[in-house]
């Protein structure tokens, strides 16, 4: 079975279908050495499609992952309303925000063509030479940062952010409603280019941050809007404590949702069953703690456990650590295979 025919069983409803449990990353899939093998370092891998192409396939390259991924990096979207982003051209550090200086609705930045503006080019560029190269043997995903928290996160300042949704809800919603078409349009732009697999990367909507209270009222309605606009395959992934959640995103409508370590997923498998059996669990062994530093029976330990607690879909809670071995990458997705095909 190809990982396409994996992936896309067990997204569809048919898991019974799949060979084996599929081991994917639909978040960031880079490593520094991945960056070495490929000459694609950071941060002309940001700017350059074909680097970006060869660094978001090379852990399906090198280490049998059962997807490819574009692009690394969480500022695309704030950039394309305006967000003036930092790259770091001397050091190897993810791209950020300059300055939050986004302080009203008025001062957002729309663009003319939001297909032309900012690095939007650049990863649907990248999607097509993917798309091109794997066809439909390798699952191409590309994620992308929703509305809540890419306004949380990366256009306006967080703590004054979240301040509005208790003090000011209506500037908070004018913000989500102004610029939601944007959000819709890249997800469209990627998905039209020949992603698979949208993935909404919603780090700032976990219960580390907001109520689930407030992740009814401000991340569920404009998820569900993006989700049905997209009306193709979805991953919601949000990492950090969203126990008290999973129910609300399966409500959401993505095809899967993916979830980190503090998230366990024995307690959210048992609150989704009750509203939702047999739905699609991704996820959750630690990024940093376990794949990253390692060592390889213990990556194997966890890999094994999150199977025997019932995902559909082995994941790294998040993206890789950039300082990640390759040989810990492998030694995951051969977990994923040993442990995660049924016995003959």
């Amino acid at each position: 079975m190809t990982p396409y025919e994996r992936l896309m069983a067990v997204l569809s409803g048919k898991k019974e279908e799949a060979d084996r449990i599929p081991c994917i990353n639909s978040v960031s899939v880079c490593t520094i050495e991945f960056m070495k093998t490929y000459d694609a370092y950071w941060p002309a891998a940001h700017k350059d499609p074909t680097k970006m192409a060869k660094l978001g396939s090379a852990a399906h390259r090198l280490c049998g992952l059962d997807n490819v991924s574009v692009p690394f990096c969480m500022t695309v979207e704030a950039e394309v309303l305006g967000a003036v982003i930092n790259f770091h051209e001397d050091n190897m550090k993810w791209p950020s925000v300059r300055e939050f200086h986004v302080k009203d609705p008025s001062d957002l930045t729309f663009p003319k063509d939001v297909a032309e503006t900012g690095r939007v080019p650049v990863v649907v560029e990248a999607i097509k030479k993917l798309k091109e190269e794997f066809g439909d043997e390798v699952p191409v995903n590309a994620y992308m940062v929703p509305p809540f928290t890419s306004i949380s996160s990366y256009l306006v300042d967080s703590i004054t952010f979240l301040k509005w949704l208790r003090k000011a809800p209506e500037k908070a919603h004018q913000f989500l409603k102004d610029t939601l078409h944007v959000y819709s349009e890249i997800a469209s732009l990627y998905r039209d280019a020949g992603a698979d697999v949208i993935t909404l990367h919603g780090m700032g909507a976990s219960n580390d941050n907001i109520s689930p209270k407030h992740f009814d009222e401000f991340v569920k309605p404009y998820l569900k809007k993006i989700i049905r606009h997209l009306n193709s395959p979805v991953i919601l992934n949000i990492c950090g404590s969203a126990l008290m959640i999973v129910d609300k995103m399966v409500e959401c409508g993505a095809s899967a949702i993916a979830i980190d370590e503090r998230t366990p997923v024995k307690e959210a498998k048992e609150k989704i069953d009750r509203i939702k059996p047999a739905y699609p669990i991704i996820g959750n062994v630690p990024s940093y703690g376990v794949i990253h530093q390692g060592p390889v029976e213990r990556i194997r330990e966890a890999v094994k456990g999150c199977i025997e607690d019932g995902v559909s879909i082995v994941a790294p809670g998040c993206d890789f650590w950039i300082e990640t071995p390759t040989e810990h990458v492998k030694a995951f997705v051969d977990a994923a295979i040993e442990f995660g095909t049924p016995l003959q």
